[in-house]
């Protein structure tokens, strides 16, 4: 799947597969503006064996797994985070200035079309 960019409410979503030794799935990167940069804030990789998440990729990398009982679906669990919780993430990821720009109305309308192709519909 080649990389699709969309730019809305405030931050980019960079949706794409990605693939990690023997693992991998579709992934989406989370971008923003901090400081004049252009910061990855989030990472979620919707792998088929160890799914998981980054609160700061480039920076402090904390990475949390998903376990897979609870969350049977990545992809459906990573477009609800996008959809309710986006602000609340960036904030924990450690930029609360990108955060408080965020408009989670206008990022839930560009989310049916990134979870189609996150699940190789487009």
């Amino acid at each position: 799947m080649a990389e699709k960019v969309f730019r809305a409410g405030g931050i980019e979503l960079h949706v794409d597969e990605r693939n990690f030794g023997s693992d991998g799935g579709p992934s989406v990167r989370v971008y923003g503006e901090a400081d004049g940069d252009t910061v990855q804030l989030l990472r979620f990789d919707c792998f088929r064996k160890e799914p998981h998440y980054h609160y700061d990729p480039s920076g402090k990398n904390d990475q949390r797994s998903l376990d897979k009982t609870s969350v049977p679906d990545s992809v459906a669990w990573t477009i609800e985070q996008l959809g309710q919780n986006l602000a609340e993430m960036i904030h924990t990821a450690g930029y609360a200035s990108v955060a408080e720009q965020v408009n989670q109305t206008a990022v839930a309308q560009i989310l049916p079309e990134v979870e189609s192709i996150m699940r190789g519909e487009n």
